[in-house]
């Protein structure tokens, strides 16, 4: 009997790419002896002093938590009282990708803004703002970003700058969602503390940038997020071997692998945009990180699924995505390319 061969997922996501060797190391490294449980171990404060220093964060906390869905919802429950609101842009992964957990853990109301895919306009907030001391209103109290975004684009230094220095100016607090962070400070060439402008939360990727598994939240203003270490502890993100989480980040911001192996997606990510405009397609967004969205026709999306398996964010709209990982390799893309003129 033949075997059937399954459908690639080399741009299926970044969550797909397999666990960077150097991190995988790491495991086996801290893999030895008995070590302080639940995060009070020597390699978790080591990691925790790399994460601030990474950020020039000096007197930020740093909490660690097995998945993005989880930091993100850590990050906000813990900002919020349930007479509050959180507001996000109309693509953002705490609105459309995290099952309602935010609102579930918070009690308070998540509200969508308009964006250009992801990227708010500072005027945007105003509306809501207005709303602020009106007892029939949910009460606006933190903004969540998302950089780079959910549609691959990433807020420029003097636009989250201005963003974030906006909402501050009306009262509210600004998380960013960095489940691609370092995509985006590789893309903008910049410092991370730039990338992420004064924000006062940040979810760091691990997981989506070479780690088996890990988030971190690099909590820059703690007063204002008071009760975030009980938060981690009920939804069962505060790790018994917290050391095997810290550990990972510890070697990916090792002499900088981190951002190295984003430039590496990014870079695959415009090889693959490149070859995808030169016969013919048409990009749905721009290009900038490791996502490319691209207008495939149906017949075309529907011939190409049994060799790639890449997601269609919204079925009603004829948009697909690739995304590229620390570990697409040329190769990959070339081939990629290889069957879409095949099929075109």
């Amino acid at each position: 009997m033949g075997t059937v061969s399954a459908a690639s997922t080399a741009f299926a996501s970044d969550n797909a790419a397999p666990a960077h060797p150097r991190a995988l190391q790491a495991l086996h490294d801290v893999n030895e002896g008995t070590a302080a449980a639940y995060g009070t171990d020597a390699v978790t404060r080591r990691a925790a002093d790399a994460l601030r220093q990474a950020f020039d964060a000096a007197d930020a906390e740093v909490l660690f938590a097995f998945t993005g869905t989880a930091a993100n919802i850590i990050a906000l429950a813990s900002a919020v009282q349930p007479w509050h609101e959180i507001l996000c842009s109309d693509v953002a992964h705490v609105l459309l990708d995290e099952a309602g957990g935010p609102v579930r853990l918070s009690g308070a109301q998540l509200t969508r803004l308009p964006s250009d895919d992801g990227l708010i306009a500072p005027a945007q907030l105003d509306h809501r703002l207005a709303r602020l001391g009106a007892v029939h209103h949910s009460q606006p109290r933190i903004v969540t970003i998302t950089q780079s975004t959910e549609n691959g684009r990433v807020w420029s230094a003097p636009a989250i700058g201005e963003f974030v220095d906006h909402a501050h100016a009306g009262g509210l607090l600004v998380h960013v969602d960095g489940s691609r962070i370092a995509n985006a400070v590789a893309a903008l060439d910049v410092s991370p503390a730039e990338a992420i402008a004064d924000a006062d939360i940040v979810t760091v990727g691990g997981t989506k940038n070479g780690m088996l598994f890990g988030d971190a939240l690099l909590v820059r203003r703690p007063e204002h997020f008071s009760g975030i270490h009980f938060v981690q502890k009920q939804i069962g993100h505060l790790a018994s071997k917290h050391r095997f989480v810290a550990a990972q980040f510890l070697a990916m911001l090792e002499d900088g692998l981190w951002l190295d192996t984003a430039r590496h997606a990014n870079t695959m990510a415009r090889r693959l945009s490149t070859g995808m405009t030169a016969m013919g397609l048409r990009l749905a967004s721009p290009v900038e990180a490791n996502e490319v969205f691209v207008h495939l026709p149906a017949d075309v999306h529907r011939r190409l699924a049994p060799s790639y398996a890449v997601h269609q964010p919204d079925p009603a709209v004829p948009v697909v995505r690739f995304v590229c990982a620390w570990s697409t390799t040329e190769s990959d893309v070339d081939d990629a390319l290889a069957t879409l003129r095949v099929l075109l």
